[in-house]
This record gives structure tokens, C-alpha cells and sequence, in this order.
């Protein structure tokens, strides 16, 4: 029989303690992790309106598919649906980092907060600044305006938790 290994302070792992989540904020980034994927994969982003160029039969006005009139953001975008399933995984990154103790050289949270905004501006334009596709007629659709919110929710949960022990001491300009 091979005796235990003990492990030098080091290299143990630290303990897991769930009473270091705060419900609220479990609550708010778990539902808006779960929101983006699920409007991701199978709620419309995108609607077509019958138009008498889509009707010619030119396969260029279909962003969705022929005889599609409606698209999901998976069906959509084939690099940003990848980065968009990252992001919604960012508050369940965070909980594990807090719920094991982990030391980090920023307020947990902030890179929770940053993707959060990452994914609105990457949702935002790809709705309000360019739409898909090259032909007018292309609606936004309500599974849009939800990745939308719920990426909003995710920034939000990263802000939230930055804020929480944060004890910093303002100085005036210029000084160390």
C-alpha cells in the first residue's frame, strides 16, 4: 500500500466556501448567462420582410437561408455566436474564482464587467449600427433585444462585484 501523499501549503487547493456568493448577483448573472444562450440558439435575431427582390430568387438577399425569414444569432454570425458563448460563461468564471478564493491582481469582478460591455458593443452593432446582409428589409426581432439586456445584466454583475471591498483612497492628480 503507498502511504498519502502530503502536499507542501502551496500547492493545496484552496477550499471551496459557497458562502462567499451573494444570492442577488448569482441570481442576476446566472439568468443573464442563461438568456444570451438560449436567444442565441434559438430565438429569432433577425426578420425578413417580403420584398420583391427576395422573390427573384437571388441567393445573396437571404441572410437567414432561402424561403428563411427568420434567423437566430447562431445561424447568423459563424465567429461572433463562438464569442458571444464565451462571454455569456463569464459569471460562472467569476463564481468559481470567488467561491475558491482565488488572489487576484484586480477587484474580481472587473473582467466579468469588461466582457460584459465587450458583448454589447459586439451585439449592438451587429443590430443598430450594421445589420447583416446588403438589402433593406432585414427587422430586428425580439430575441435580439434580449442578448441585448442580458448582456447588459452580465456587465452589470461584474460591476457590482468590483465594487464589493473596494476601499480606494482618491488622490489628487499627479501625485503617487
Amino acid at each position: 500500500m503507498i502511504p498519502p501523499r502530503s502536499l507542501p501549503p502551496s500547492d493545496k487547493l484552496a477550499p471551496v466556501d459557497f458562502s462567499r456568493l451573494d444570492r442577488n448577483r448569482v441570481l442576476l448573472g446566472g439568468a443573464a448567462s442563461i438568456v444570451v444562450i438560449i436567444s442565441l440558439l434559438s430565438l429569432p435575431w433577425y426578420s425578413l420582410t417580403h420584398i420583391s427582390t427576395r422573390t427573384a430568387g437571388r441567393p445573396e438577399v437571404w441572410i437567414c437561408g432561402t424561403n428563411d425569414y427568420s434567423c437566430t444569432g447562431f445561424e447568423t454570425f459563424p465567429i461572433l455566436r463562438w464569442l458571444l458563448i464565451a462571454g455569456a460563461l463569464s459569471p460562472l468564471i467569476l463564481a468559481w474564482i470567488i467561491v475558491r478564493g482565488h488572489r487576484l491582481s484586480w477587484a474580481p469582478g472587473e473582467l466579468t464587467m469588461v466582457v460584459g460591455f465587450t458583448m454589447i458593443t459586439l451585439i449592438g452593432y451587429n443590430g443598430i449600427i450594421s445589420r447583416p446582409g446588403d438589402t433593406f428589409g432585414i427587422g430586428l426581432d425580439y430575441g435580439y433585444w434580449l442578448a441585448l439586456l442580458a448582456s447588459i445584466a452580465i456587465a452589470a454583475t461584474g460591476f457590482l462585484r468590483s465594487q464589493v471591498g473596494q476601499k480606494r483612497e482618491r488622490k489628487a492628480p499627479g501625485t503617487v
